[in-house]
């Protein structure tokens, strides 16, 4: 007959390897937010099935110590088994829709840099890697208001200003945006056009995103300049 601290010790080694896959979850999902290599991003979802078949493992493990121990250790058992939830509901959302949001935003960067030259790629690519799925729609949409001639001269030379004084806060890596930026020869719907990538990196935007009417358009721009100034 096995002895109470066998049992004890089991439970121990449980919840230490629960805590230990959580930390690979949490690890696997941040690869996720920021990769764009759908071949990474089906290796990550491998990954979080073998974790499902983990939890498969632990529940029936916890569930045989949990006749062992109700009685000695209710408070760890309670633990142990919420750590198991939250794990298994974490894979469920990953798993379900959380992955497929992640490959639409590697669809969207791909669809923003079509926009550009391979010159311009060069300037904005490591940008896009860095935008999530609503920065990415409000990029695009402020790309499409340019292109569709619904944002103004004056609107143009008043973002560009305002970005000209963000400039100090740019890293180094974005030296190539402040001498666009700066550039004389350069129209302002191009600058624009190259730098409004930057936007959503400089400013928390939560206002509306649907784009489609000039009214939203121009609320959106003046939020965004206001915004920007604020900083």
């Amino acid at each position: 007959m096995k002895s109470l601290g066998f049992y004890e010790k089991r439970l121990q080694d449980l919840e230490n390897n629960i805590t230990e896959d959580q930390k690979l979850l949490k690890q696997y999902e941040d690869v996720l937010r920021y990769e764009s290599d759908p071949r990474a991003i089906g290796r990550c979802e491998r990954e979080i099935e073998r974790q499902r078949e983990s939890v498969t493992h632990y529940q029936q493990e916890y569930d045989e110590l949990k006749q062992e121990l109700i009685d000695y250790q209710p408070t760890q058992l309670l633990y142990v088994e919420r750590q198991l939830q939250q794990m298994d509901d974490k894979i469920n959302v990953l798993l379900k829709g959380q992955i497929a949001i992640y490959k639409n935003q590697h669809q969207m960067r791909q669809a923003l840099l079509e926009r550009y030259n391979a010159s311009e790629k060069a300037i904005i690519g490591s940008i896009t890697q860095q935008l999530n799925q609503t920065q990415l729609v409000l990029t695009e949409n402020l790309l499409q208001a340019l292109d569709n001639n619904m944002v103004s001269e004056p609107e143009m030379q008043q973002m560009l200003a305002v970005l000209e004084e963000r400039l100090p806060s740019l890293p180094p890596s974005q030296a190539a945006i402040a001498k666009i930026i700066k550039d004389p020869e350069m129209n302002a719907r191009h600058k624009l056009k190259v730098t409004l990538p930057i936007i959503p990196m400089l400013v928390e935007y939560e206002g509306e995103l649907e784009l489609g009417s000039e009214f939203n358009i121009k609320s959106a721009w003046q939020q965004l300049v206001t915004k920007l100034r604020r900083r």
